[in-house]
């Protein structure tokens, strides 16, 4: 069973990332230029370690190309995400936000003639009921502060579900941590490439004048619990777990977002807010049970 713990502990990870992300983009960064290029720049330093601790076979330029444009699309399903983290509740954000199978699953009919199964049509029917249960309410709507936010998680999702599919296909010839090493070098990439936007650089060289050596460490600790987040899972499918049943127990991301964020609110409120109330804490975890379930049919397939 050790997989399982591995499995888990992944997940809880990531919720601890997405809170430490939420506190960051509200009380550190004046916008969310500022932090998604400090939560990018930051894998320099992790491709630098797995280069300078694994022994990499050299890859030739067309799989270094699809390499770094898995690792471009994963900065780009990071853009969205801070984009919509700004104004909403992460316990929001990050059920649709995690949807990415769906888009797996589209891909592969539309582009590699994939025949859905039966379960995999309900599915993604579970999906996008749980999608519209989050949207429901006047109070959770007045959260989303406009429905583009969902259109853009949805498209945070299409990038993911486009670098796991070429990260997947990349994996089968070539070692996995060349793999990790270009895929973190491409979402650094695209934080670099913010500076070509002069509206863009002058944010984020404002923001890092004023930082403290603190909350420069605020984003070490979010980066550091992404990766670990990585490597369990990683770990989990290394001793056997499988991919189907590790995908599975790990769709459980968000209900850990939800309790922790709960724990969080309750204990630094000064810190971080969440919708607490018993009717919005309901429709969150009614919305994450009944996605999770749809990615699970969708793993399973």
């Amino acid at each position: 069973m050790t997989w399982l713990y591995l499995s888990l502990l992944a997940p809880f990870m990531w919720s601890l990332s997405n809170l430490i992300d939420k506190y960051a983009i509200t009380h550190i960064t004046s916008h969310f230029i500022s932090f998604i290029f400090l939560l990018s720049v930051g894998n320099i330093v992790i491709t630098v370690f797995i280069y300078s601790t694994f022994p990499l076979k050299p890859v030739d330029l067309t799989t270094a190309t699809l390499n770094l444009a898995s690792g471009l699309f994963i900065f780009l399903q990071y853009f969205a995400y801070s984009y919509c983290l700004e104004d909403m509740d992460v316990a929001i954000v990050i059920p649709i936000h995690q949807s990415e199978p769906l888009f797996v699953l589209i891909i592969s009919v539309l582009f590699f003639h994939a025949i859905p199964t039966f379960w995999q049509l309900i599915g993604f029917t579970l999906i996008m009921a749980g999608i519209l249960v989050l949207c429901v309410s006047r109070k959770t709507m007045q959260g989303l502060g406009n429905v583009k936010y969902v259109a853009v998680l949805l498209i945070s999702a299409l990038f993911g579900a486009l670098s796991t599919l070429i990260s997947d296909d990349l994996l089968h010839t070539n070692q996995l941590a060349s793999v990790l090493a270009l895929n973190f070098a491409g979402y650094a990439l695209g934080g670099v490439l913010l500076l070509l936007v002069p509206t863009w650089r002058r944010i984020i060289i404002d923001d890092l004048k004023i930082l403290t050596p603190r909350q420069y460490g605020v984003f070490g600790f979010t980066n550091l619990f992404d990766v670990a987040g990585y490597i369990f899972f990683t770990a989990a499918l290394a001793v056997g777990g499988g991919a189907a049943l590790v995908s599975v127990v790990v769709s459980a991301h968000p209900i850990f977002v939800v309790a922790l964020g709960f724990i969080a609110a309750r204990l630094f409120p000064t810190l971080y807010s969440q919708d607490t109330a018993p009717q919005g804490v309901t429709r969150k975890i009614t919305a994450i049970v009944v996605i999770s379930s749809g990615v699970a049919m969708l793993s399973f397939q």
